[in-house]
């Protein structure tokens, strides 16, 4: 694994239930503070630690890389793990710019490795449960859709000892939609299909160089039509998605946080002429780990559940999923709406090239 930050120890607590499970060996760890190396060894296990990712990314012992590092390492980390032919997970945002994401998206198809995205949402039961809804038809089809996103601001300026690249556009390449809601971008994508045309604005209230609040309007390729709002905002301990799907014959609220088991997490369905049904996230969730194959009690971040797959899709020699190619969509839609927020103007999927 490669960077041991706040994410990093996330994967860390995911990898040591995969040893655990006999199917993963955590090798080595990188990360040039010591303190965050330590603490990935803790939480995770790992056999060595050291400060460079070299050290990792051609260890003899290690079949596989976790890219776990602030955004603008990404692209020189991935290159060099793909000339190594070993597979490997990048956690999002895939880089600081399009054409860099575009261009590493190209390159690892290329390598046809067991390459995967850290958009853990697609793991989340109640996401899955609204995929199925959308895909099966039981409520028609579906029509429009908003997304509200929000998170406390994930820097140092506004929670005490957290890192602080995430507000620096040198080394994020974005704020709130590019380090947060690319995760939402991307369910928007795996909900409805690619975007096809996005308008946006966007503000800085907090006076960083990247956008603290982001609100989107959305085409799809299927038709449907959505809007996006996400925010990073001064409320310590609040990280929250709410997404509404309206639909021929109904309506879907979903209520989520990414923690397992978060008090958050709801699901109301509302059937033509029934009485709105409360379904009991839980249950979801036990449906949806028992499909997954999921069955240790313990499981306190869906990241794990991202991490299992991506182990299961190696042993496999099978593609990752969600993989680069979903990346690039979830990228373009952010591409298009920074575009529109500089322009004033409404920006075509089109018009970013193949």
């Amino acid at each position: 694994m490669i960077g041991c930050g706040m994410i990093g120890q996330i994967h860390a607590d995911g990898i040591a239930k995969l040893v655990d499970d006999g199917v993963a060996r955590a090798v080595v760890a990188m990360d040039p503070s010591a303190e965050a190396r330590a603490a990935a060894r803790r939480n995770g296990g790992f056999e060595r630690m050291t400060d460079d990712p070299l050290d990792v990314i051609l260890d003899f012992d290690v079949d596989a890389v976790l890219v776990c590092s602030p955004t603008r390492t990404h692209p020189e980390l991935v290159a060099a793990v793909v000339d190594a032919n070993k597979p490997l997970l990048c956690e999002k945002p895939l880089a600081t710019s399009f054409d860099a994401v575009r261009d590493m998206c190209r390159m690892v198809e290329a390598s046809k490795l067991t390459a995967q995205v850290g958009f853990h949402s697609r793991f989340h039961p109640l996401v899955r449960e609204l995929k199925s809804i959308v895909d099966d038809g039981r409520l028609g089809r579906p029509i429009a859709y908003t997304i509200r996103d929000d998170q406390y601001w994930p820097t140092g300026d506004v929670v005490p000892g957290h890192s602080s690249w995430r507000s620096q556009r040198e080394h994020s390449g974005g704020g709130a939609l590019l380090e947060h809601s690319i995760h939402a971008a991307d369910v928007c994508n795996w909900l409805f299909g690619r975007p096809t045309e996005v308008f946006a604005k966007q503000r800085s209230l907090f006076g960083y160089d990247v956008e603290d609040a982001a609100a989107l309007t959305i085409d799809h390729e299927t038709g449907v039509i959505g809007n996006l709002v996400t925010v990073f905002h001064g409320g310590r301990g609040r990280e929250e998605r709410r997404i509404e799907v309206f639909f021929e014959g109904g309506a879907v609220e979903v209520t989520h946080d990414f923690v397992v088991g978060a008090r958050e997490d709801s699901f109301l369905l509302h059937a033509a002429d029934a009485e709105p049904e409360h379904i009991d996230p839980a249950e979801l969730r036990a449906a949806h780990f028992a499909e997954m194959g999921v069955s240790r009690p313990d499981v306190f971040f869906y990241l794990y559940v991202a991490d299992r797959a991506w182990v299961d899709a190696i042993a496999r020699h099978g593609p990752g999923r969600p993989g680069f190619a979903d990346a690039l969509d979830a990228h373009a839609l952010v591409e298009l709406a920074y575009r529109s927020a500089r322009t004033g103007s409404p920006q075509r999927r089109d018009e970013l090239g193949p």
